[in-house]
C-alpha cells in the first residue's frame, strides 16, 4: 500500500477506514459480505443500496468513496476549512464531532479519543497504530471493526468496543 493509500484511510472524523466492514470486504473480494452490508445499509438509510455503492478507497480518496461517507457533514466541514483531519481544527471538540461520537454506533464511540491521539502523536503514527490494531494477532490478516474471528485462520478476535 502506498503512502497516499494509507493517508486515504484516516478519515477526517477520526475513524480508521482500513477497518470499515465494507472496505475490508471489498479488499478481500468478499461479495457475499458486501451484499449483506448493502442490505443493512439500505435498511438503515431507507433507500436502495447496491454493492457498487459500498466501493471505497478511504474517506480522503478523491476517486471512490462509499455512499454513506460521500455526504458526511464532518468530512465536508474539514474540507471547507482547508483541513484533512479534525485533529487540525482549532474548534475541536465541536458539537458535531461529540454528537457523532455519541450516536450509538459502536465504532463511532472512539472518534474523540482517536482525534486526541492523532494530536498527541501525528496522523502518520496514528495510522501505523491502527494498521497494527486491526490485524489478526495470529496471522496478521486485516480485520474489520466488528469481526469476531479472523476470516483467514478462524482465530477468535477480541471485542474492540
Amino acid at each position: 500500500m502506498t503512502g497516499q493509500e494509507q493517508q486515504n484511510l484516516a478519515a477526517p472524523c477520526g475513524l480508521y477506514c482500513g477497518a470499515c466492514s465494507a472496505y475490508v470486504a471489498g479488499r478481500r473480494g468478499d461479495t457475499e459480505r458486501l451484499e449483506e452490508l448493502a442490505k443493512r445499509v439500505a435498511q438503515y438509510r431507507g433507500q436502495e443500496v447496491e454493492v457498487k455503492d459500498l466501493a471505497c478507497e478511504g474517506c480522503l480518496s478523491s476517486e471512490v468513496i462509499a455512499l454513506y461517507c460521500r455526504d458526511c457533514v464532518l468530512r465536508a466541514c474539514a474540507f471547507e476549512k482547508g483541513l484533512s483531519h479534525c485533529a487540525q481544527c482549532s474548534d475541536f471538540p465541536c458539537q458535531p464531532i461529540i454528537d457523532f461520537n455519541n450516536d450509538g454506533m459502536r465504532h463511532h464511540s472512539e472518534v474523540v479519543d482517536n482525534i486526541r491521539r492523532q494530536r498527541e502523536t501525528s496522523i502518520d503514527a496514528w495510522i501505523a497504530e491502527q494498521e497494527q490494531r486491526w490485524r489478526c494477532p495470529q496471522c496478521s490478516c486485516v480485520v474489520g471493526w466488528y469481526a469476531r474471528q479472523c476470516p483467514d485462520c478462524d482465530t477468535a478476535l477480541p471485542r474492540r468496543f
